[in-house]
This record gives C-alpha cells, structure tokens and sequence, in this order.
C-alpha cells in the first residue's frame, strides 16, 4: 500500500487518467532520504508515477496471462531515476565526456522589465538562431546585456512564437493557470489516451515469461522524455528499435543514458529508402513512440490517417513540450522550458529563498514524462488485446511540470542526504557490454514474479544494421537470465572521480552537472548547508 501523500496523489492522478482500474494495495514504497532539495517533493512524485507504470505493466500481465504480482519501489532510488544520466559510468568512468552542460545558452537572464526568461540553445542550429537573434556571442555577460534589450514578454512572443527557440518568460503558477495555454493544460489528465476504430489485426496474446514480451516498439525520439518511454517499456520485455537519423542532433552521455535494452539504426526517413524502411518496421510494429513535434510526421506523408492505414492496431505515442489541443501546441520547449513557464522554476526558487530562478535538481519533467507516456502506451495494449483499433496517446513535459506544484512542502520539513558511492553500494548494478561494464542505478520496480531487465546494453546510434528485424522468437526457449549484477565496481572502489552531491545544477554560470564538474565552492555550500544534520525524521521519507 502506499502511505505516502504526496506518492499518493501522484498514483492517483495517473489512475484517474487510465481506462481500467489499478491496485496500489500491490505496491510497497520503502522509506528513502532524499537528495534533491526542493519544496516539489521530486521522490514522491517519481515514486507515485514509477509505481503507477509497475501496476499497468502488471495489469498487462495479468491481460496476457501472467501471474498476479506484488511491486516494491524505494524512495531515494526512485529519485535518482530523474537522473539517469548523472550517475552513468563505463569501466569506472562518468558517461559524462564532453562539456555541453556548460553553455552558457542555458540559463535564467534578467529582462528590462525586472523579469526573468530562461533560454537555451542546446543543438547548434538551435542555439546560433538563438544567438543571431540577440546579436551576441554565447557567454553570460554577453547573453545578459542582449536579453535587457527585452521585456520577458517581448523575447517570449518573438523567439518562442516567432521563431519556435526554446526561450520561456519565468511565471509564477498563478499567472501561468491565469494564461490560456495554463488553464488549457491544467484541465488536461496527465496524458490521453484515445481510440479510433476496432479493427483487430494484431493481438499480443499470451506472454510465457515477461509482460511486454513480443511487444514491438519503433522509438523514433530524442533527448531525454521520449528515449526514456523507450527504455521503461524494454525493461518489461519490448522489443524496441531505435531510429536515429544518420546525421543530426544527440547528446552521448544522453544517449547512453535513456538507450538501453534497444536495438540502434540509422535510418535518414525522409530519403526514399528510409522512408520505405521505416513504413516497413511501422507496418509489423505494435507502438511508436515519437517526440517529432506536431505536424513534422505529416510533412512527410506519415500523419495519423496515413499511420493508420500503414497498420490499423498502432499504438501512435507522443511526447511533446506542450499538449495537443492546447494554443502552444508545435512550440519548441525542454525542461527548463516547461520549469519556466508553468511556474515549477519558481516556486522552486522561492522555496530555497533565492533571489533569481533556477530549475529543480533533477530533470523532472523529463523523465516523468518519459515515463507517464510508457503507462499510457502500455494501457493501450492492454485496452487493444480486447477491444482492436489504432491508439493515440499523448504526454507533454508543461503537463508534468504543471501537475508537479501540487506536490509541494516546505524545503526544510526533510532531511536530504547527498548522492554518494555507498548508493551505488547499495542500488546499483554493473552490466556487462561489447565496449566494457557499464554501471548505473537499478531499474525502480522490482516485481515479485518478473525481473526488470534491459537484455541488451546500451550503446551508439547504429550499433545496429539498418536492416535488422523484430526478434524471431521473443520469449525464448527459457526464462531469460537477469545480466546485471550487483555493482562490483563500486563495491571494489573502482568508481573514479565522483563526487557527492545533491543533484544537477543546471545554470549558465558554468555550474555544470554538479556530480562531475561542479565549481568545488557550490557544491561545499550545499553540502553545509544540506548534509549538516541528517538525524532528524522526515515527514515525507515513507
């Protein structure tokens, strides 16, 4: 049962949006301090939503034949989950190679209003658009000058409305829900779910050992939210592609991050071949999942209604900055975007008593979403084994951030305990790959009958041929064997430089991912300032 309230809420909000009942009386959430100190109770709500996807993957099992299962989550682990590329190593060593945090695109700039926008730029095109636009080189100061030029407003309508760059005005949360596209998202259930005809060509039917056994997942997304759909259906036991364009716009450490249990390609579809290739994958495929913005899939003769005829029992899902049906929808937006503009940046900021915003140590939105849009894709399946027809379910990251001030308590009502090697002691797990051992977190459900697992190990776009299948015979002969392993690295002291800390920093000051390349006198603060008494009880570790 979850006791927690804040967990509760979160679970229930998903379950209000589900078309069938779920069962929180099979869950269990052990008690964990938190290391990410904010007044959003950010482990509550990953917990609450991570134990929301245990009890629909069991709900399909159960569809498909498989036992009744019990689910444990913890709390701390469940908060290092909105992390996942933070504390992901090859061989000992951080995945975190390059220095893109730095950017000095990324980060709140004062206006001459007296307001904040937050910007970033991230991919080059984005972010020299971003930077001809304010006529200025890409460095704080400079970025700084340009931006007083502004009202918030004025950037806003121009760079986000004119030009679709990721620049948001910081609201509050009142006169973001006093906005129209506020109040349009804020009457929206955390994700939809909708059907369109019965046509029933395809059926999963019953599963021999896992509840997404047989499931075929074409993942045609990026970054972080969509891959992260992705990677929670392949620990159930998807079978999920990974399309990637030959050339274009990802981030490693990402990657890596939010790509396990996948089979890679590289396929360009919007050339001839790659189109045919990927029409091809669509027609024998049971979901795709996508994080194109509105209307890019129909620009290339792939929109719903062609979708739909490619394959009538396709479960269509979309992850998106701001949901369908709202006025924003098509804009351009990350996390911090979200976090800006809904109101989470500041709520958050005020609630550590800063003067000037920054977003929450952890990519909420992100991850959250990721995984709100893999519970609704994995409902569909179950709703589809009976019913047939073509799906369409969506997520959006100013969805979750906007649900996420809900869940709100004073920063300083529970202790907050830093992220160190004993973590990964005690939660985390090595696993053998073609390019060395990989080290990350445990997955955050485990069930009582059915392992979470990637089969595969993450790896590099086009790993994989082009020209790769579905898998033959996706149960296998035998239960298949768990390959990670409690982390041995860790235990053997072979994790090099990590540093203990209280999540992301993620400002345009060079701050950095803290954990890696933090400035040593920020993360000392926070470590006086957070780790200095930790023997108190929290009201909200349960």
């Amino acid at each position: 049962m979850i006791t927690n309230p804040f967990q509760r809420k979160a679970y229930d909000a998903v379950s209000s949006a589900l078309p069938f009942a779920i069962d929180p009386a099979k869950i269990t959430v052990e008690p964990g301090v938190s290391y990410l100190p904010s007044p959003i109770k950010l482990h509550d709500y990953a917990a609450g939503v991570m134990a929301a996807l245990g009890s629909v993957v069991e709900h399909l099992g159960r569809v498909r034949g498989l036992p009744s299962q019990t689910m444990t989550l913890n709390r701390r682990l469940a908060g290092f989950h909105l992390n996942e590329l933070q504390v992901q190593l090859l061989n000992g060593y951080s995945v975190m190679l390059d220095t893109w945090p730095m950017g000095a695109d990324n980060g709140a700039y004062r206006t001459k209003d007296g307001r904040y926008v937050w910007t970033i730029g991230l991919f080059p095109h984005l972010v020299n658009a971003l930077l001809g636009h304010l006529q200025c080189p890409n460095n704080p100061q400079a970025i700084q000058a340009a931006v007083e030029k502004y009202t918030a407003q004025q950037l806003e309508d121009e760079v986000a409305g004119g030009l679709n760059l990721a620049v948001g005005m910081v609201r509050t949360p009142q006169e973001w829900l006093a906005h129209p596209q506020g109040a349009a998202t804020a009457a929206l259930p955390l994700f939809s779910i909708d059907q369109q005809g019965t046509t029933k060509q395809r059926v999963l039917g019953n599963a021999k050992y896992r509840p997404l056994e047989g499931v075929r997942v074409v993942d045609l997304t990026n970054v972080v939210a969509g891959p992260t759909a992705g990677f929670a259906m392949a620990e159930q036991g998807a079978d999920v592609i990974a399309v990637q364009a030959p050339r274009g716009d990802w981030v490693t450490p990402i990657w890596l991050s939010v790509n396990w249990g996948k089979k890679t390609i590289l396929t360009d579809i919007k050339s001839p071949d790659g189109n045919k290739r990927f029409i091809d994958l669509l027609a024998g495929a049971d979901v795709l999942l996508s994080s194109q913005r509105p209307g890019a899939l129909d620009r290339l003769g792939l929109g719903e209604t062609e979708l739909r005829e490619i394959n009538p029992n396709l479960i269509y899902g979309s992850e998106s900055f701001a949901s369908l049906g709202t006025p924003w929808v098509g804009r351009r937006g990350f996390e911090q975007i979200a976090q800006a503009v809904t109101g989470t940046a500041d709520v958050h900021s005020e609630g550590l008593g800063l003067q000037a915003p920054t977003v929450t140590p952890a990519l909420m939105n992100d991850h959250l979403t990721g995984y709100l849009l893999a519970i609704a894709v994995v409902a569909a399946l179950a709703e589809r084994e009976d019913q047939g027809g073509f799906w369409r379910v969506d997520a959006s990251l100013s969805r979750t951030s906007t649900f996420g001030q809900t869940l709100l308590e004073p920063v300083d009502d529970e202790p907050y305990a830093p992220i160190t090697e004993q973590d990964l002691i005690e939660h985390g797990v090595d696993q053998v790959s073609p390019w060395g051992t990989f080290t990350r977190f445990a997955p955050p459900v485990a069930f009582s009958h059915t392992p979470s697992m990637a089969l595969r190990a993450t790896s590099w776009p086009g790993t994989d041929p082009d020209t790769i299948g579905w898998t033959a015979n996706p149960a296998g002969d035998a239960p298949p064997q768990v390959p990670h392993y409690p982390s041995k690295l860790a235990r053997e002291g072979r994790i090099r430089n990590f540093t203990p800390n209280f999540g992301i920093e993620d400002r345009a000051d060079g701050g950095g991912v803290v954990g890696l390349m933090s400035k040593p006198e920020a993360l000392e603060a926070q470590l006086k300032k957070y780790a200095t008494d930790l023997s108190g009880t929290s009201k909200s570790s349960g």
